[in-house]
């Protein structure tokens, strides 16, 4: 199979899109202001199905099922089997799987059930050690200043080294959320004037699989960060509005870097750099993912915002959530799998086929 073969069934208008996008994308990168300051202005948004795998005749040889981490129901149904695996039937976990209850919910029952420590242990067997894909090697060849990732695991870390070795990156920078429990108030990474498309900023938004974890394993309750139950999402809720709430009061001053969000990358959202945004992996119908973004966009002027240019990669988008944003923020869908887009998008940046 070689690359062209991902992409002969794209509609002609999903090639007009995606060689409109790719011309945005090179034309950022390659324009600047005259000091070459703003090079690079895109932010990549890369959620969980962007590990999605695809099951066609000859495919599982390139990148299989069992190479990528679960996705969201995979997941649900990893954590039921666990917490009912000492059960002589399958009742109980058949009748809660059939619930179609939200993984939130469900690894906080499982966290409930055993401990934090359990629930972290058990997602990290699940989604670490994995291999990267060809789409994710192709993504971290691409001239994105800021790379914000929903994903804990360290696959696009793995692609962005690969990337280094290959001449496309000088390097990264990387952040992670900070949830600031209890007492905790540590203050936000942000790399400012360092940051450009040879060094661009990974910001692992729900935290990182293996920083709550030593060497030999312990687990360092200081140091997770995992974005995952129901209680982790209010908390990020409340982290998420304690700054919002003081910038609409006028607290200006009330440490903008405890903020949840880098503020390199939420003034992208302000439109004074023209940044692109595109998203990949997600669906808008994600209720997290509206929320960061509407955060984000808090008291700023959505008129300029209206302005920038938005791309969504969603092969079936919700049509409720896709009319809205393409009401309010002009928002753009490229409806096709991955597999077919990323493929195509990186024929027309780099004038090669993606590698496989």
């Amino acid at each position: 199979m070689d690359a062209k073969d991902l992409y002969q069934s794209l509609s002609a208008d999903n090639k007009r899109q995606l060689q409109q996008l790719a011309a945005e994308i090179c034309e950022k990168y390659d324009r600047g202001d005259k000091a070459g300051q703003y090079k690079g202005r895109v932010v990549l948004f890369l959620g969980a199905a962007v590990n999605y795998h695809l099951s066609r005749p000859g495919f599982e040889g390139i990148y299989g099922k069992d190479d990528r981490p679960p996705l969201g129901n995979e997941l649900n149904n990893y954590f039921i089997d666990a917490l009912f695996a000492a059960d002589t039937t399958t009742e109980r976990s058949d009748y809660m799987k059939q619930e179609r209850l939200p993984l939130s919910w469900v690894s906080q029952y499982y966290q409930e059930t055993f401990s934090r420590e359990a629930m972290v242990d058990k997602l990290a067997h699940a989604i670490d050690n994995k291999r990267t894909s060809p789409i994710l090697n192709a993504l971290a060849e691409m001239p994105f200043k800021y790379i914000v990732s929903t994903n804990y695991d360290h696959l696009f870390e793995t692609a962005l080294d690969r990337a280094i070795a290959n001449g496309y990156k000088k390097g990264y920078k990387k952040g992670v959320y900070k949830p600031n429990r209890g007492d905790a108030s540590e203050y936000t990474e942000d790399f400012g004037p360092d940051i450009s498309a040879e060094m661009p900023f990974l910001y692992k938004l729900h935290g990182d699989i293996r920083d709550p974890f030593n060497e030999d394993g312990d687990y360092l309750p200081e140091k997770d960060a995992i974005v995952l139950t129901d209680e982790d999402y209010l908390h990020f809720i409340l982290r998420m509005s304690q700054v919002s709430s003081n910038m609409e009061r006028g607290l200006t001053d009330q440490r903008l870097d405890l903020y949840p969000i880098p503020q390199s990358i939420n003034n992208a959202f302000s439109g004074l750099n023209r940044n692109t945004f595109l998203f990949v992996g997600y669906s808008l119908r994600d209720y997290n993912l509206r929320l960061i973004f509407k955060t984000a966009l808090w008291k700023k002027n959505v008129d300029i915002f209206r302005a920038l240019q938005k791309w969504s990669i969603d092969m079936k988008p919700d049509e409720v959530i896709k009319n809205i944003y393409i009401r309010d923020y002009k928002f753009s869908f490229i409806e096709d799998d991955i597999w077919s887009t990323v493929p195509y998008l990186y024929k027309e940046m780099f004038g090669k086929e993606m590698p496989l």
